[in-house]
């Protein structure tokens, strides 16, 4: 994965949290193999922390009820694009 694919990949699985159409634990996956990678743009502070929120978006509060919802997937959104 070249730097441009893990920013815009990265941009694109928030979007899609925030807009319902992933799956959490799909996202959460995703996250923590970009974060075991080598890749250099790991050191990017804005994309380590974009990729450590998502690392979390399958966290569940209680039996069946996450976490994080849509209104933090905007947040995480807005940080990252901001």
């Amino acid at each position: 994965m070249n730097n441009e694919d893990l920013e815009n990949e990265t941009r694109s699985r928030l979007r899609a949290l925030s807009a319902g159409t992933a799956d959490p634990a799909e996202v959460s996956a995703w996250a923590l193999r970009a974060l075991d990678s080598d890749d250099p743009q790991l050191r990017d502070p804005r994309i380590w922390t974009a990729l450590d929120r998502l690392s979390g978006a399958d966290l569940l509060e209680g039996p069946g009820q996450y976490l994080h919802g849509k209104e933090d997937f905007e947040v995480w959104v807005g940080e990252f694009e901001g």
